[in-house]
């Protein structure tokens, strides 16, 4: 695993100054995040969209959250000029598990299959946003609460 420092991460993008926002933000609809993440995007530009299991949710759930998220897309770059798509996965998402998620997983996985199972839902994503948004940049991240700090830790996933 590639655990990164996230706010150095985030240095490390271009920003634009002509632009609206620099990013587009694809995270899962988990509470348990939504603060953190927030947090460490302050005073970021960026757009965010929220789908249950973020890659997932577009490549593998439902057809119209496909349709939704490219809507998104679209509009984010022709009104923002974003220049970067981050994905945001989670841990011990219900969206990736059993019923009523889409069943990728099961219920408490091995930690090393929950990870390549997110690495393929990201892949797919990438490789479609590749190939119809080729000037785009493309950052993924894994993220957990370790049980002894519930501090959150970003696993980068490329």
């Amino acid at each position: 695993m590639a655990q990164i420092d996230f706010d150095e991460f985030l240095k490390s993008l271009d920003s634009d100054p002509s632009k609206e926002a620099d990013y587009v933000l694809l995270t899962c609809m988990d509470f348990r995040f939504f603060l953190t993440i927030s947090e460490k995007m302050k005073g970021k530009k960026y757009d965010q969209l929220i789908l249950a299991g973020a890659a997932l949710g577009v490549v593998g759930g439902k057809e119209d959250w496909h349709d939704t998220f490219f809507d998104h897309l679209d509009l984010a770059i022709e009104l923002h000029g974003i220049q970067t798509v981050i994905v945001m996965e989670h841990r011990d998402c219900g969206a990736y598990g059993p019923p009523p998620g889409f069943g990728l997983l099961p219920d408490k996985p091995d930690p090393d299959e929950e990870r390549r199972v997110h690495c393929q839902q990201v892949e797919k994503l990438r490789e479609v946003i590749s190939k119809d948004y080729s000037e785009l940049k493309f950052c993924s991240f894994l993220l957990a609460v370790p049980p002894t700090t519930q501090e959150l830790t970003f696993d980068q996933l490329e």
